[in-house]
C-alpha cells in the first residue's frame, strides 16, 4: 500500500477509534508482585498498521502523531480500568504529547473521564529527541506536581523510575564490562531514589544478574507476555528464582 493509502487507512482508524490494547506486566522483584502494566496499542489485526511502530511511523510522517496519541491515551485508560488490572498504568508518550496533554488541565480531565486516579498513571518519556518541544521541561515537572509517576531511560532526567531498555539488559549475565557499567548505572539511580525497571527480560540468567545488581522491577516475556488479559502473578519457577537471587541484593530505599 502506497503512503497515501496508509494515511487514508490511518484516518479511518482514528475516526472509528479502531485501536486495541495489550498490557505487559511490570513486576516488583523483591515483593514478587505486580507493580503495574505497560500499555501497547494495536491497529486492526489484518491491517498494515497493526503494530505500534507502523502506526506511529505513518502518523508522524502524516502530521497525525498527536491525534493518534490522544486517542491512544483515552482508549488505553478505559481498557485498563475495564480490565480491572491492579497497580499502575505505564504509557509511553512523545515530548509533544506530554506538553499537549498537560496544557490547560487536559490530563486530569482525561483520567477523570476514564475513571483512573492520577497517582496510578506513570508517563514514560523514553525517546531521546534531538529537538525537544518547547515547554517539555515545565510539563514534565507539572506531572510530578499532579502526583503522576514519571519514567525515563535517561538517568540524568528527573523521574521516579529509570527504565533499562533491552540493549542494556540482554545477555548481561555473560558480558562482564557491560555488567559492571550497568552496576554503576543502577547504583547511581539508587542514590537519586529512583526505582530501576529492566525491560525485555527473556533469560532467567539475566534476571538473576539484575537482581544481584539491585534492580527493583522488571518486565519481559520471561515474566509475562503482552496480552489483553495479562498475568497477574509470576510463574512458580520465576518466583522461586527471585526468592533466591533478589533477597540477597541490597535494598533500594523508597
Amino acid at each position: 500500500m502506497y503512503f497515501s493509502g496508509l494515511v487514508s487507512h490511518l484516518r479511518d482508524i482514528l475516526s472509528s477509534q479502531a485501536l486495541g490494547f495489550v498490557f505487559q506486566p511490570v513486576f516488583d522483584l523483591r515483593r514478587r508482585e505486580v507493580l503495574g502494566y505497560e500499555t501497547l496499542m494495536r491497529g486492526p489485526i489484518d491491517s498494515p498498521l497493526h503494530t505500534p511502530e507502523q502506526l506511529l511511523r505513518v502518523a508522524r510522517d502524516a502530521g497525525l502523531g498527536l491525534p493518534l496519541e490522544h486517542l491512544a491515551v483515552r482508549r488505553a485508560v478505559s481498557a485498563f480500568v475495564a480490565a480491572g488490572l491492579p497497580g499502575r498504568l505505564f504509557i509511553n508518550l512523545s515530548g509533544a504529547m506530554i506538553v499537549d496533554l498537560v496544557r490547560e488541565g487536559g490530563l486530569p480531565a482525561v483520567l477523570d473521564a476514564g475513571g483512573l486516579n492520577l497517582t496510578r498513571l506513570v508517563v514514560e518519556h523514553m525517546e531521546a529527541e534531538p529537538a525537544p518541544p518547547a515547554g517539555l521541561d515545565e510539563a514534565w515537572q507539572e506531572l510530578a506536581a499532579l502526583g503522576c509517576g514519571r519514567a525515563t531511560g535517561r538517568p540524568e532526567e528527573a523521574a521516579d523510575f529509570l527504565k533499562l531498555t533491552p540493549p542494556h539488559t540482554r545477555r548481561i549475565h555473560a558480558e562482564t564490562p557491560r555488567r559492571e557499567a550497568l552496576a554503576g548505572l543502577v547504583e547511581g539511580a539508587r542514590r537519586q531514589g529512583l526505582q530501576v525497571i529492566a525491560e525485555g527480560i527473556e533469560d532467567a540468567r539475566d534476571l538473576a544478574t539484575l537482581c544481584a545488581l539491585g534492580c527493583d522491577c522488571a518486565q519481559g516475556y520471561l515474566l509475562g507476555m503482552p496480552a489483553s488479559e495479562p498475568v497477574r502473578q509470576l510463574s512458580r519457577s520465576v518466583a522461586g528464582l527471585l526468592a533466591t537471587a533478589c533477597d540477597r541484593a541490597p535494598l533500594n530505599p523508597r
